[in-house]
């Protein structure tokens, strides 16, 4: 055995510097910085032949609290399931990749499935990982990869050794998507859709009732609407996702059969996952951060009695960076972030191209130490959580209000200002982050230099000096900038055009907004992973859940694949253009009636 921290690339990368290798070995990675699908991965990358992963008390036990009963955290017996499918591959079905899984569909063999890990891989708990790490030998770990049990941390290899045997089982079973439809009284063929999973790791109060539960309560809602008349503009439909734990599977497969309907019709997708106690977060579609930010603004925080707007920027302001802190005064929205992976929108942004927002309240609760256990229960819930559901009632008035507002605005609000900005941001940091990898590399080929000259005059040292990397090439991201620059300014046409028509705006222009991230696909996808087509979001390859921003340039710039890079920026440059163009084409749209003058 042999102790790798948390499984990532960067501490694999330290194994090798202290000359540690994990071929043939089974290695003990703990629960945190990654998502828990990357350990295997990486892993057998490097040669091991199986994985044990465990929750260290430093990420989500006594460390940070009383464990439960007593407290919320995990106790020593407290083990975190969870899929390991390589899911930035794709997500879904593994024998369906593209297509629904519907009787009748074409399956590609278990041998070919690319998203199933390369090694066996089993979760345990602190009080079953204690021993195996007490048995290791080997250099002292360094600093920041000790964890809280009352041990001294060791790589290994050995002496521990570990007899890893599992049975799988490759049945397929039936999931069971609840999806209800309120058709559209105006458009019809312009769908609103909401959505939150039901299936769970065990008891799942926190993931995923608590998100489930708020969105039962809006679906009432709309239902005692209707008994009084009312009818939305557009055709809402709410959906109940089976299958997410095990791998994003029944929405995936749902929007994967009605793909074709979806690409036409679809307006937008709310998504909520567990929620919790504290201030409103949301990450998603830029071009929805002013709308969901204009509906921040009329729901009440529970606890506060302020707009839960205002206490997201009181937070913020007193957790930042001085500019950070000035932009929160300056900027009218606050910013959302963006979407990686890791629940049900997933299929939707970053497949079919649908303008995505996925919601919750957290941040004030202990959260984490019940995650993905036995744990995770009523009583758990209601003694540390959202423990008199104020914030399920929040999350619920928050997500309704935003699926009314969707179906029943005269223009879509979709705003591209703020889109434009984010993107702009996201050039500079590519190129912040090539000029970075440039000094980065210089700076190791000199102290590869200096090392090898040392080894060479200090006969007590036995080094092989590293090979020299070769420096980076320098990058024309002339085509980004310009393609940003020509989304910056056709994103201000609209909106000055969309002001300018204020209640004459025709609902036309609503097929072309529908339309707008799709531009934002190319049919070929990501490098090795086709099923992502998205060009401005998608999971890190290495990340999982994380995301990705611009993630073709990104990564070819990370993993330093220097002949992708144009070509990626390319498809990127491409995808812009056409969102301007279509931008251009909108505003046109909007052009006011002429008035009569004396």
């Amino acid at each position: 055995m042999v102790y790798v921290n948390y499984g990532a690339p960067a501490d694999y990368e330290q194994l090798e510097r202290m000359g540690v290798s994990v071929r043939g070995a089974i290695v003990l990675a703990r629960y945190g910085q990654t998502w828990r699908g990357i350990k295997p991965k990486v892993a057998a990358e490097h040669g091991a032949v199986g994985c044990l992963i465990y929750s260290d008390p430093h990420e989500d036990g006594y460390l940070h609290g009383n464990v439960f009963p007593a407290g919320p955290m995990r106790p020593s017996f407290g083990a975190q399931r969870g899929s390991v499918m390589d899911m930035p591959i794709y997500p879904g079905d593994p024998q369906t990749p593209g297509i629904g899984s519907v009787p009748g569909a074409k399956k590609i063999p278990l041998s070919e499935v690319k998203t199933f890990t390369k090694i066996p891989v089993m979760p345990i708990s602190y009080d079953d990982a204690e021993p195996l790490l007490k048995n290791l030998n080997g250099e002292l770990v360094p600093e920041n990869w000790r964890g809280s049990l009352p041990l001294t941390y060791h790589i290994g290899p050995g002496p521990a050794n570990v007899h890893l045997r599992l049975h799988f089982n490759w049945d397929r079973k039936t999931l069971y998507d609840v999806v209800a439809k309120i058709p559209g009284a105006q458009h019809p063929d312009e769908w609103v859709i909401r959505g939150n999973h039901h299936d769970a790791w065990v008891n799942g109060a926190g993931d995923p009732i608590s998100g489930a539960s708020p969105e039962m309560e809006e679906a009432r809602a709309l239902g005692e609407l209707l008994k009084k008349g009312w009818k939305p503009d557009r055709t809402i439909i709410y959906c109940f996702w089976d299958g997410e734990e095990p791998g994003l599977l029944g929405s995936t497969e749902w929007a994967e059969t009605h793909a074709d309907e979806l690409t036409a019709h679809a307006v937008a997708y709310i998504n909520s996952d567990g929620n919790g106690r504290g201030y409103f977060r949301a990450e998603g579609s830029h071009s929805l951060e002013n709308f969901v930010n204009g509906v921040a603004k009329d729901i009440i925080d529970p606890e506060t009695k302020m707009t839960i707007s205002q206490r997201v920027r009181l937070v913020d302001s007193t957790r930042t960076t001085p500019e950070k802190r000035a932009e929160l005064k300056a900027r009218a929205d606050l910013r959302i972030d963006a979407l990686g992976s890791g629940s049900d929108y997933t299929v939707f942004i970053d497949h079919l191209g649908v303008a995505s927002v996925n919601l919750g309240f957290g941040g004030e609760d202990p959260g984490g130490g019940q995650y993905h256990s036995i744990y995770d229960d009523f009583y758990w819930y209601t003694h540390f959580q959202d423990t008199d559901f104020v914030y399920g009632r929040a999350l619920a008035q928050t997500a309704g209000t935003m699926i009314m507002r969707l179906a029943d605005a005269q223009v879509l609000p979709f705003q591209y200002t703020n889109l434009a900005e984010t993107v702009h941001g996201y050039v500079g940091e590519l190129k912040k982050l090539a000029a970075d990898e440039r000094t980065a590399t210089k700076e190791k080929n000199q102290q590869i230099e200096d090392g090898a000259y040392q080894a060479l005059t200090d006969p007590r040292k036995k080094l092989v000096p590293p090979t020299k990397e070769p420096l980076p090439p320098y990058l024309n991201f002339a085509p980004l900038e310009n393609a940003s620059d020509e989304l910056t300014r056709a994103a201000a046409s609209y909106e000055k055009a969309l002001t300018a028509a204020g209640n004459n705006a025709s609902a036309a222009v609503n097929g072309k907004l529908i339309q707008s991230e799709r531009l934002l696909l190319n049919p070929a996808g990501l490098p090795n992973r086709p099923w992502f087509q998205n060009l401005i979001y998608a999971p890190g390859f290495y990340t999982g859940y994380g995301v990705k921003t611009i993630p073709g340039v990104r990564e070819a710039i990370e993993q330093k694949r220097w002949s992708e890079v144009d070509v990626q920026m390319t498809r990127v440059s491409e995808a812009l253009t056409k969102e301007a163009a279509l931008l251009d084409e909108a505003a046109k749209q909007l052009t006011p009636a002429s008035t009569s003058t004396r």
